[in-house]
């Protein structure tokens, strides 16, 4: 114990207020990712639009970052990702099973979104696995960090969400980019001078074409990951954010609405939730 308890103190010690004021001032978006800490629909209510499931992806994406990658932590300029399940499991035996808890709920929230079975399993099996090598004196907590369930079975859920055949028919969302950060930065878009041709005509993939449809619409076409360089795009996208009170409600914008404004099923840019 008093060995835990001086390696808090070393790493309260190193804490940077100042990055943290930083971190509070800019708001914890990726273009249609927001952090989300509440739950939509009570976490009991399966999406029935694209915006519900939007943001039931964000708060999934949130909890398991929090968990084993704490964006708070990450202004500790620490050599290595941590998040709560590590801080409470450095409690012998009770933290474990407590975080094994907590880990629960993202399992619970993927199954709330319609994952089938066999991948649920999967899940259950990662929770299991952190919870019993946590248990293990000193070396469980080293492997319990490099492990990060809550992170595999962020993937496995995003996994599903992109192939899945019951989840592609039913859900049109984006997922963040490949990589390990919880926001990115974003990249901003390179404009090629040499990709006018002889008219002044831009030669544009299929790639670029469909993003332009998307951001006409306001939504995706289909599940698919954004790219770095739409950190920024879809923040600027007019589209309604749904009430706070009723997640994935339609906005009730009058006929002045502009153009691309969000309607029933449509991903919005949404706030930050308390």
């Amino acid at each position: 114990m008093p060995g835990i308890l001086s390696s808090l103190w070393a790493i309260g010690t190193a804490y940077k207020p100042n990055a943290t004021r930083d971190r509070q001032a800019k708001p914890l978006r990726f273009g249609a990712f927001a952090a989300t800490y509440r739950p939509p629909g009570w976490a009991v209510k399966r999406p029935r639009t694209d915006a519900e499931a939007q943001r039931l992806y964000n708060h999934v994406r949130t909890v398991a970052y929090w968990l084993d990658a704490a964006p708070v932590l990450a202004d500790l300029g620490l050599p290595f990702k941590a998040g709560l399940d590590d801080v409470i499991s450095l409690v012998p035996i009770y933290g474990d099973i407590v975080a094994g808890v907590l880990q629960l709920y993202q399992v619970w929230l993927s199954f709330v979104f319609g994952v089938p079975r066999n991948i649920l399993g999967l899940m259950i099996l990662n929770v299991l696995i952190d919870v019993f090598v946590g248990i293990i004196p000193i070396l469980g907590d080293f492997l319990d960090n490099l492990f990060k369930s809550n992170l595999r079975n962020l993937a496995l859920l995003e996994d599903w969400l992109l192939t899945g055949k019951s989840a592609t028919a039913k859900y049109h969302i984006l997922l963040m980019p490949d990589g390990g950060d919880f926001l990115p930065p974003p990249k901003k878009q390179h404009k090629d001078k040499w990709s006018k041709g002889w008219f002044g005509s831009t030669n544009r993939g299929e790639e670029e074409e469909e993003r332009d449809r998307e951001r006409a619409r306001g939504r995706p076409e289909r599940t698919r990951r954004m790219r770095r360089d739409e950190g920024e795009e879809w923040g600027a996208t007019p589209v309604a954010v749904p009430a706070e009170g009723m997640p994935g409600e339609p906005s009730r914008a009058g006929p002045s609405e502009p153009r691309g404004s969000q309607r029933a099923g449509q991903v919005p840019v949404q706030e930050g939730l308390d």
